[in-house]
């Protein structure tokens, strides 16, 4: 102990550590008030030593190199099958795989001995201790099992004939990680959700059908099949996901709508999940939202350069209304978030009554629109204004009564943003008519209205070129001036999960506002006519911003014929 006591006070001199301090810790030894690491760990919280310079201490004494990072795909599949990550977690501790020799466990601090050798013993092979910094061992922690394959033939075999009796601890709460333990079932749903998270799906879709239960992924806006359940488990697993969304799992006649959040590693996953009855049983629909997930800036949405200096300065005006026009699943919250990131809440006072929440930003007040509970954009509209707001966002425009108020309210002087569901920018101008707001209240009220879609990203790993023919623009409905260009193709790998895509971006039709526009909006005029009008002043259509996306590279042909189809065909209504 003497010996132990001594190589510490040595190394400490070493690294520079004060006398007065050195002396304290002399004298706490001597006294033998704890064992001499477990005296240094506890002053180490105390900031004696910076996690480095603790380590290196470690090192030292327990001739145990310290690592300077970890890869994931280094970690033991043994260990990963074997030991379950709450208990990798708790005891801060992962193995790597090793060539030729024992096993490496990393640790941040080998607090208790023991937690090796039981690592090494039920992986049936000798171990060695090396340090980490804790960051990284909780991220090839995280990392490592979430890469993990999700056996599912395995999972649907044990369900078997449990019943919910059976289940114990049913919650919404925990680690998606974390279902070493659990029942079938729950694992189960369990494995479907982290899956779901894994391959970036937005929705989680359980279709009975007449013979089986259909498990589909949206992924990129698409819809994938990726599971087949028995029809005989579907009845439990929709319980399960009632259970979590804590719905009445002995109502089945009726629709039900639940939400929770769960964890995957370090993210905080949203679920808003909505049960309908059907022929064949129940059909279960969860929405997941990312809360970890990055917050977009305007420039990374995808908009040209003109269009984005034309938006920036729309948004920075004092009062009017900035609508943002698209179909559900469009990006539509996704613009004004970035869009209210921009402005300087620090000198503007900026409320937003959203439904639901979808992320939460810093310095801006956001309200949670209720309906249940009175509480909808209209009255909720009425209570912010008398927050003295200068910029408000309303989540989306869905009746007269907030159609209304968000045009007194930016003609009072307020700026009001907010969505609509139209199939165009000049479709925003048809909608707040067609909502009975006078024509010149729309005129004077509206400054612009930004209409937009989102298009996929093909693969970079996998995406090929290839020469736009003949039969390409006649199938996909092409203008004649892109035969012979050299586009992006998909084609689909690991990667992107065999879709030949990976991730999206926007395409936008910014319509601004000017005294021609208020004077067809005073008369009446039909949407084309608006469309006209903007086009002569040079307004990109979502056709022509997809096609540059197209001759950019960032996207596939079928793609923008998939996105804008509906476009050609109301343009060539619009014609006839």
């Amino acid at each position: 102990m003497e010996e132990l006591s001594r190589t510490i006070l040595t190394f400490l001199r070493e690294q520079g550590i004060a006398d007065e301090d050195i002396d304290a810790l002399k004298h706490e030894l001597s006294e033998q008030v704890a064992a001499p690491i477990e005296l240094i760990r506890r002053r180490h919280r105390d900031e004696l030593l910076d996690e480095a310079g603790y380590q290196l201490l470690l090192s030292h004494l327990l001739s145990a190199p310290v690592r300077n990072g970890i890869d994931p795909a280094d970690v033991d599949p043994r260990f990963l099958q074997l030991i379950p990550i709450g208990y990798a977690r708790r005891h801060r501790i992962v193995a790597l795989t090793a060539q030729n020799g024992p096993v490496r466990v990393v640790t941040d601090d080998p607090v208790d001995m023991a937690v090796i050798d039981y690592v090494g013993a039920v992986l049936g092979t000798p171990t060695v201790l090396e340090l980490a910094p804790l960051l990284e061992v909780d991220n090839a922690i995280n990392q490592a099992y979430a890469q993990q394959d999700s056996d599912f033939a395995e999972v649907l075999d044990g369900v078997g004939t449990s019943s919910l009796a059976d289940e114990g601890g049913m919650t919404g709460d925990g680690d998606l990680l974390d279902s070493g333990s659990r029942a079938p079932v729950v694992k189960l749903v369990n494995m479907m959700l982290f899956e779901a998270v894994k391959r970036r799906a937005s929705d989680v879709h359980v279709q009975p059908l007449a013979t089986r239960a259909q498990v589909r992924y949206r992924i990129d806006g698409v819809l994938y099949d990726y599971l087949e359940i028995p029809l005989q488990l579907l009845d439990e697993v929709i319980s399960r996901i009632k259970v979590i969304g804590k719905m009445d799992i002995a109502e089945k006649r009726l629709a039900q709508d639940g939400r929770t959040t769960v964890t995957v590693g370090e993210r905080i996953i949203d679920l808003r999940i909505s049960v309908i009855p059907t022929s064949y049983g129940e059909r279960a629909v969860l929405r997941l939202l990312d809360k970890s997930a990055r917050l977009y800036k305007l420039p990374d949405l995808g908009m040209s350069l003109k269009d984005q200096e034309a938006f920036e300065r729309l948004i920075q005006r004092t009062h009017g209304i900035i609508l943002v026009t698209g179909p559900t699943g469009s990006g539509k919250s996704t613009t004004l978030y970035a869009a209210l990131q921009y402005l300087d809440c620090t000198e503007k006072n900026i409320l937003t009554l959203e439904d639901p929440i979808e992320y939460q930003l810093p310095g801006i007040s956001q309200t949670q629109v209720s309906t249940k509970k009175g509480m909808t954009f209209a009255t909720g509209l009425r209570a912010v204004l008398r927050q003295d707001p200068d910029i408000i966002m309303v989540g989306e425009i869905r009746d007269e009564e907030t159609a209304r108020m968000a045009v007194q309210s930016s003609l009072t002087g307020h700026l009001v943003f907010s969505t609509l569901h139209t199939n165009n920018a000049a479709g925003a101008v048809s909608r707040l008519l067609d909502l009975g707001i006078e024509p010149h209240l729309v005129a004077s009220s509206l400054l612009a209205s930004l209409a937009q879609r989102l298009v996929r990203v093909v693969c970079p790993v996998c995406s090929e070129s290839t020469a736009v023919t003949q039969r390409h623009i006649r199938e996909f409905q092409l203008d004649a001036f892109l035969q012979g260009r050299s586009v992006k193709t998909a084609q689909g790998c690991e990667k992107c999960g065999m879709t030949g895509y990976c991730g999206r971006k926007g395409i936008f039709e910014l319509l601004c506002i000017d005294e021609p526009i208020r004077e067809l909006i005073m008369e009446r005029s039909k949407a084309s006519a608006i469309e006209a009008r903007a086009l002569a002043k040079g307004m990109t259509t979502l056709r022509e911003d997809a096609i540059r996306k197209l001759l950019s590279g960032d996207t596939g042909i079928e793609e923008i014929s998939r996105v804008t189809q509906e476009d050609v065909l109301v343009e060539e209504l619009a014609r006839i």
